[in-house]
């Protein structure tokens, strides 16, 4: 960094951008001219997010990333120990550097973020592109994407509307399709949709290719679970998924009471059911849906 970071507002800002935050936290160079920093130095300060970049101000100076310098972008990974402790910053890639960001109310920002490299951005859907595993009819329409915490919505230029909830996402594909003549880079989207497994295919301009990426696969592993589910855990989640009660589940899966209790309770903790009353009252949440839907497709 270089520079000195009293500089005026007016000098942070130009007049051609607009500043969306301004919170503080700290930051660091994790990786220079492609060989990892073995001593990571922390700089604490003001990070400044604006429509155009990212701006770091510390005691020593700032440094100025504009979208169009990020190469690669994502949140929570652990280059070296010595960042293993931190559960959210974000790692931004410029070419063969490395930037590691911690802001303060992270999530928060994150969500910023994202609605200022991609609110509005101009692509080309297709909705649904594949339904139930059935390729459908749909061509390729010009559609504009809106930001929000837990979803994305794209707007289509006909005024439909298909909404992507990231609870909802259980796989996201980055492929390579020709549409006009032209490569593109596209996004296949598999979400549920009123109860069905669904495609949404988007196709992003470059610019916006590495935050649309980054944004969807941060939202496809918020909606996945590593979790190894037992045979009787496994029968429960697929129980309730095609409408079992609760109540019926243990002589529908040929089970004692206790044990699917135990079951129950083992499914709430991994946080794919809700409890709805005291005792063996309880429902699948997004998380669960998307579990079961997928093993139903196999």
């Amino acid at each position: 960094m270089s520079g000195k970071a009293d500089r005026t507002e007016t000098r942070v800002i130009n007049q051609t951008e607009n500043k969306i935050s301004d919170t503080t936290g700290k930051f660091t160079i994790a990786v220079k001219n492609g060989t990892q920093v073995d001593q990571v130095s922390w700089l604490e300060g003001r990070i400044i997010l604006s429509d155009q970049r990212l701006i770091l101000l510390g005691d020593s100076g700032q440094l100025a990333i504009d979208f169009s310098d990020i190469t690669g972008l994502s949140g929570q990974k652990q280059p070296n120990q010595s960042l293993a402790a931190l559960s959210d910053y974000m790692r931004v890639e410029l070419g063969s550097d490395v930037v590691i960001i911690v802001p303060e109310a992270y999530e928060s920002f994150r969500e910023r973020f994202y609605t200022a490299t991609l609110e509005g951005e101009t692509v080309r859907c297709k909705h649904p592109a594949v339904s139930g595993g059935v390729v459908q009819t749909a061509s390729w329409e010009t559609a504009r994407l809106g930001i929000n915490p837990n979803h994305v919505v794209v707007t289509l230029n006909d005024g439909t509307q298909a909404t992507l909830e990231f609870e909802e996402l259980s796989d996201t594909t980055v492929t390579k399709q020709t549409i006009n003549g032209a490569e593109r880079t596209v996004i296949r989207a598999s979400h549920l949709s009123d109860e069905t497994m669904v495609e949404t295919h988007i196709a992003v301009p470059q610019r916006a290719r590495v935050f649309a990426q980054s944004l969807f696969k941060q939202a496809e592993r918020r909606s996945q679970t590593d979790i190894e589910l037992t045979r009787t855990e496994q029968e429960v989640l697929l129980a309730l998924h095609t409408g079992v009660r609760p109540f019926d589940i243990p002589s529908f899966v040929g089970s004692d009471v206790t044990t699917i209790e135990e079951t129950f309770d083992q499914l709430i903790e991994y946080g794919i059911i809700d409890r709805v009353r005291m005792r063996q009252e309880v429902e699948l949440n997004a998380s669960g849906r998307n579990i079961a839907a997928n093993a139903l497709d196999d």
